[in-house]
């Protein structure tokens, strides 16, 4: 989750230019950017973007000292426990149960806006979410709404192709003949 990948993504998305992203000797990503300043951990280097960027997802992301401890909680949430946790059975179902209950009341993750917090959770459970069947995309309908919603948007989906969360889609998947 917390690789070289998904830091050139959300780099992209905030419209920074991401400089020269690695791993170090301890697999820890690290950043060196424009002025030769190297970062090191991948919330300090969100942390870093966010400061550099002009985009609204930025902006929105150090709006108050309140909502940048929030967003960097949100960002440690996602390195610590859905990153790791997308990968086993148990914890992944109780995570899934558990983000679908957040957004039956928010529509993201910090405030009432798009914030790095959100963009690191959606890429942290993306290969969690591209797994379900359609019909657990029914049963985590509060979550599915959120992911739809955010991938919706080029600069989150870059290209990747979009999941189907259409309730046709499951109807097609279960057809059957009833009398």
């Amino acid at each position: 989750m917390c690789d070289v990948a998904t830091v050139q993504k959300i780099a992209n998305c905030l419209g920074v230019a991401p400089g020269e992203i690695q791993l170090n000797d301890e697999q820890v990503v690290t950043r060196i950017g424009a002025q030769n300043n190297r970062v090191t951990g991948f919330a300090t280097i969100l942390e870093s973007l966010a400061v550099e960027s002009k985009s609204e997802i930025a902006q929105n992301s150090i709006a108050s000292p309140e909502v940048q401890a929030q967003v960097y909680q949100w960002i440690e949430f996602a390195v610590l426990y859905v990153g790791p946790g997308s990968k086993d059975k148990h914890v992944s179902k109780q995570l899934l149960a558990d983000l679908n209950n957040l957004f039956s009341s928010k529509s993201y993750l910090v405030g009432h806006f798009l914030t790095l917090a959100d963009l690191a959770v959606f890429y942290a459970i993306g290969d969690l979410i591209k797994s379900l069947s359609p019909v657990d995309k029914e049963n985590y309908l509060n979550l599915s709404r959120w992911y739809d919603h955010l991938q919706q948007r080029p600069d989150i989906h870059q290209g990747e192709t979009l999941l189907n969360f259409t309730t046709i889609y499951l109807h097609n998947w279960a057809t059957g003949t009833h009398l």
